[in-house]
């Protein structure tokens, strides 16, 4: 049901979280004809020049098909738990009406990826959809439930997250460990490659005409 919501926003505590954790699921629903709405909460500056993160994300998810790509000013590894990260969260639900939110989990070894997971359940709290995506640094408490199959999207993540030069180093982004996970979860589900999602709430209406 992701893929028929209208508008939806995925969260990302760093530039590449989104593109790493369900850039495939943001593909496909753009092919689709659906609204995605990027929020990053850092400009991962404690990774490389911050100008530069944003820049290599903007068009990492313009090239997925995102809509709209915002970033906050929040202090990169030191996230806070606070009102004013709640409010800049819960502004974007309040203007979009997001049917669903794509976020990180809780079940993260890093402290800023925790931090939005436990953000987003409180900015986004009358969403009626909030599914948490898997990183590479998802702890083995990590318990998807719902997988998105993204065997015609996998190439174009692929290429997205080409676009994160500063980052090319670090072990995660490099396309076999990608493609790996990709088809990891994809054989758990009998599918060719797919993103998988820890189910945070899931709550189907039925349409006007009864049928749901």
């Amino acid at each position: 049901m992701v893929l028929r919501s209208d508008v939806i926003i995925a969260v990302g505590a760093h530039p590449d979280d989104i593109e790493l954790g369900c850039g495939g699921t943001v593909r496909a629903a753009a092919k689709a004809g659906k609204k995605v709405i990027a929020v990053v909460m850092t400009k991962g500056e404690q990774s490389a020049d911050p100008e530069v993160r944003c820049e290599e994300s903007k068009k990492a998810l313009t090239m997925l098909g995102v809509s709209e790509v915002h970033f906050g000013d929040f202090p990169d590894t030191e996230l806070p738990n606070s009102s004013k990260a709640v409010k800049f969260l819960e502004a974007f639900y309040d203007n979009q009406k997001a049917e669903t939110i794509l976020t990180h989990s809780i079940n993260s070894m890093h402290q800023d990826h925790r931090q939005v997971g436990w953000l987003s359940m409180a900015a986004f709290r009358f969403s009626p959809r909030i599914l948490a995506y898997e990183t590479p640094r998802v702890t083995s408490t990590f318990t998807p439930a719902y997988y998105v199959d993204i065997s015609d999207s996998i190439n174009e993540k692929l290429a997205a997250l080409k676009c994160h030069g500063t980052q090319k180093n670090k072990s995660y982004i490099h396309v076999e460990s990608i493609v790996s996970m990709a088809i990891f979860r994809g054989h758990q589900v009998n599918v060719n490659y797919a993103e998988a999602f820890e189910v945070v709430r899931f709550v189907e209406k039925p349409q006007s005409n009864g049928i749901i």
